[in-house]
């Protein structure tokens, strides 16, 4: 293999970590914006602050905490005294022992108290809160794996977490009946990106982000592109997370977040009851191999010091190479997506192909670590990267019903698995509205600044620092209050077909060249894809004249795009600013449909104020936000909701969220995560599983 040493990426500011490198590049293109912003936003927190108190009483703020969007932030009013298994003495060791490993500036102690300094650790997106015994910060792998033995051995728990951006409650400290001590171990230092095959894939280590390796790819790979892009980019949550819950996001082309290569570990005891922290290394890197013959035990022979060797060597100049993929290495995505997405036809001969969902969270095909969700811990995943396209072309389409949506979708976007378009959405009437009225801001900060701005990141925290230092619903007020006088989101010729249409697509569909044949993928046959989107516009003409006004399209200039990706984006957000300004309570649920399904699920009394439905079509993973009345019970109606999708129209849910604390795994997938963690001591109770050693019943 021709190998080429890329001059310009090594030597290119000496690739400086790109924790504040990725920051620095960022903030001189957009400084002006960012100052705009920022001050945006401290001239209207003293105003929020200001006025919060007078406009609100006592009485009104009762009223809002109990129709708060379910799901959505919570207080600390659920305190729950328990005794430790483990005596003060005890404890105080095993922070001591963890304070030798990593250092006094890589352990947060007061892990017991909801604070500015621990919030960002205790406290996920929407749930959380719950205490610890500390928060350990790691910035080396092989620290890692002695963080663990000392957590195993002293008999604590260990809550691993990356960026903490999960919306169901999986990655935080929960209360529960279980007693031992809880250590969280976040990952998000250990945040380094390498290339592998001159670029063709990449390493991330466990707290890499999806924005920063968007960042990384412009700038020393301005041809490729990442394997994953969420409506949460901007939040930069983890390469490895989305392998551990199996996220998709929008990418009909890539798939979702998998990849058969990772570095991770795994906590078992051997004959003798003595803890064993495994691990396991598929990476599949030349150099980084595991030594058949180990001459030691020494910590500088196990594949994580040579990781955090090989990652230290970059980052300060010295590496002379790329590192290269094995040969007959796994893959490094899911190589048969595609296919899958266009075994659509329930009358052809692969007709129980037809019936499958493409992608779940409770899925236990492919290797252990994925969809793990915590039981194993994650230290380095590899993913292919993809060459941009030669162009692209963005349409909103806007049809009188969901049936001749789905129709399109079958005929026109998902013909053939070579001809997949790169993204494809819906939304619904309920969507557009919601979102037009209550996500013009939010939409507007996205699209200006971008959807990995870290910019947009950090204002983002500023609101929940302002919800989590005792206004849980200002924001939103606020929000819901100016949006209209903020201008519309989208171009007028959209603005008019959103009100005029109840069902809205938005595809964007490219031309590739077929240059980047790789022999090392097995998808490297069907990666060749001229004229694709000369061949997506003949169907798409052909489709319009079997449906004569019953669809509007509308061709969007690249300039317009960034608007509907922020409008699409914005999506759970507006809802819960809606629901706030409205004074009415609502549920989120996101789920999978059969590949041939796609109608919407029925609902039993009592129907909903409004239902925004909005999907990544092509895979059929729906997101719902349903709002309701405050005298309805919501828990009821969620749960209803629940039986009817799975059990009624064949569904599966969680469809990319993870189980967290909301959902309960299926028995398969329980018994996947207790071969991985025998012992229960990696996030015990996700999926509603036991929460006691050794999953013990109390």
């Amino acid at each position: 293999m021709h190998r080429i040493n890329h001059y310009a990426w090594r030597h290119s500011a000496r690739f400086h970590s790109t924790k504040s490198a990725n920051t620095t590049i960022i903030a001189k293109g957009v400084s002006h914006r960012a100052a705009a912003a920022l001050t945006i936003t401290s001239l209207t927190a003293g105003y929020l602050v200001g006025t919060y108190q007078s406009s609100s009483s006592p009485e009104e703020h009762q009223q809002h905490e109990r129709v708060l969007p379910n799901g959505l932030p919570r207080t600390c009013c659920q305190e729950n005294e328990r005794k430790s298994t483990l005596s003060p003495e005890q404890e105080k060791e095993l922070v001591q022992q963890l304070r030798k490993i990593v250092g006094e500036d890589h352990l947060v102690i007061d892990g017991s108290l909801l604070n500015s300094k621990t919030q960002a650790y205790l406290k996920g997106a929407r749930l959380g809160g719950a205490p610890c015994l500390c928060i350990v910060t790691p910035e080396h792998l092989h620290h890692v794996v002695s963080i663990v033995k000392a957590v195993v051995d002293a008999g604590a728990v260990i809550v691993p977490q990356g960026a903490n951006t999960g919306l169901t409650g999986g990655s935080v400290p929960r209360y529960s009946t279980d007693s031992r001590p809880i250590v969280v171990l976040s990952l998000k230092k250990l945040n380094s990106i390498f290339p592998l095959d001159d670029g063709k894939r990449v390493c991330c280590l466990a707290g890499a982000g999806l924005a920063q390796l968007q960042l990384f790819l412009q700038q020393y790979f301005p041809d490729r592109e990442t394997h994953s892009t969420l409506g949460s980019t901007f939040l930069n949550p983890t390469a490895a997370a989305g392998v551990a819950l199996g996220s998709g996001g929008t990418q009909c082309r890539k798939g979702p977040a998998y990849t058969e290569r990772a570095l991770y570990l795994k906590v078992t005891q051997n004959k003798w009851k003595e803890n064993v922290v495994e691990i396991v290394n598929t990476l599949d890197i030349e150099g980084l191999e595991d030594d058949p013959n180990p001459r030691s035990r020494l910590v500088m022979d196990s594949v994580p010091y040579r990781v955090d060797t090989w990652s230290r060597w970059i980052q300060e100049g010295y590496a002379q190479n790329f590192r290269y993929s094995t040969p007959n290495a796994r893959p490094a995505r899911d190589v048969h997506y595609k296919e899958r997405l266009c075994a659509h036809d329930e009358n052809d001969k692969q007709q129980k192909q037809a019936s499958r969902i493409s992608r779940y969270n409770a899925d236990t095909s492919g290797p252990e670590f994925v969809r793990s969700e915590g039981k194993v811990i994650l230290l380095a995943t590899v993913h292919d990267t993809f060459p941009k396209p030669k162009q692209t072309k963005t349409l909103w389409l806007s049809f009188d019903q969901l049936e001749t949506a789905l129709q399109f979708r079958k005929q026109v976007c998902l013909n053939n698995p070579n001809d997949v378009p790169i993204s494809c959405e819906y939304l619904d009437r309920d969507s557009f509205d919601i979102i037009d009225r209550s996500g013009r801001f939010l939409g507007k900060m996205i699209a200006f600044l971008g959807t990995s701005s870290p910019i947009v990141s950090r204002l983002w925290n500023v609101k929940l620092a302002i919800e989590g230092a005792g206004f849980p619903f200002l924001v939103d007020q606020w929000l819901h209050f100016i949006n209209n006088a903020v201008p519309p989101l989208l171009p007028s010729p959209i603005q008019k077909l959103g009100h005029k249409w109840d069902h809205h697509v938005v595809v964007t569909v490219g031309d590739f060249d077929d240059t980047d044949h790789d022999d090392n993928s097995e998808a490297s046959n069907t990666d060749r894809n001229q004229n694709s989107l000369t061949r997506f516009e003949q169907r798409l003409q052909n489709f319009l004249a079997q449906h004569p006004s019953k669809v509007e399209t509308y061709e969007c200039s690249p300039s317009q795009v960034p608007a509907l990706t922020a409008f699409r984006f914005v999506a759970a957000p507006a809802f819960r600013t809606w629901c706030v300004g409205e004074g009415v309570q609502g549920y989120s649920v996101d789920y999978a449909l059969p590949v041939s399904g796609g109608l919407a699920p029925p609902i039993d009394q009592p129907q909903p104020l409004r239902r925004m439905r909005y999907s990544h079509f092509a895979c059929n993973v729906v997101h719902e936000d349903l709002a309701y009345a405050r005298d309805v019970d919501l828990d009821a109606a969620k749960y209803a909701f629940k039986h009817i999708v799975e059990h009624d129209c064949g569904g599966r849910l969680p469809a990319e969220h993870g189980h967290g604390t909301e959902y309960k795994a299926p028995p398969e997938t329980q018994r996947k995560w207790q071969y991985l963690d025998p012992l229960n001591v990696l996030n015990p109770g996700v999926g509603q599983t036991s929460e006691h050693f050794q999953y013990k019943t109390e």
